[in-house]
């Protein structure tokens, strides 16, 4: 074996300006969110834009998906999560969120699939999303008993959170 090959199977070198550029753009990402969650969509998105600029990662282009939507850019969040998607297809908001925003443009069966993978994704922050918004299209749709199905899912996995709670006895009433 050479050298090269031997350095190659045992040494690890760290490229430091990398680790710089992740932790500048985390930075970058984390002040977007703390703008975005101030109600600043504009601010927010170009802060993920820095983030974005210096090192991509799923999750900063999931957030700037989050910025746009807020602004009612449907199609360009959803172009946001797919480039999410392609850097990291076990993030399963990256997928909910594509299910939401394409419910909003009225595109409820492409929805239903993007929820699917959500729930499927081995990642995901909140798992008990994609349940509720696809019990949300399964109600739109006069799927009742699906949804609840979907809500009571969400429910398993949050029991406390308000709105599956609220969607949940909405479903059950409609069974009534």
């Amino acid at each position: 074996m050479s050298r090269e090959e031997d350095l190659a199977l045992h040494e690890t070198v760290l490229d430091v300006g990398d680790i710089a550029r992740r932790i500048e753009a985390e930075e970058y990402r984390l002040i977007g969110q703390d703008r975005q969650e101030a109600g600043d969509y504009e601010d927010a998105a170009a802060y993920y834009r820095m983030s974005l600029d210096l090192y991509p990662t799923a999750e900063a282009h999931v957030s700037m998906g989050w910025a746009l939507a807020a602004q009612g850019q449907w199609n360009e969040a959803i172009a946001e999560c797919e480039m999410a998607v392609e850097l990291d297809p076990d993030l399963g908001n990256a997928y909910n969120d594509i299910g939401v925003y394409l419910e909003r443009l009225g595109r409820r069966d492409e929805a239903l699939q993007w929820l699917d993978r959500a729930i499927a994704a081995p990642v995901n922050d909140a798992r008990n999303f994609p349940w509720y918004h696809r019990g949300r299209i399964l109600e739109q749709g006069a799927r009742f008993m699906e949804a609840r199905d979907c809500y009571k899912r969400a429910l398993d996995i949050d029991p406390e959170w308000p709105p599956a709670l609220v969607a949940y006895r909405r479903a059950l009433s409609w069974l009534n």
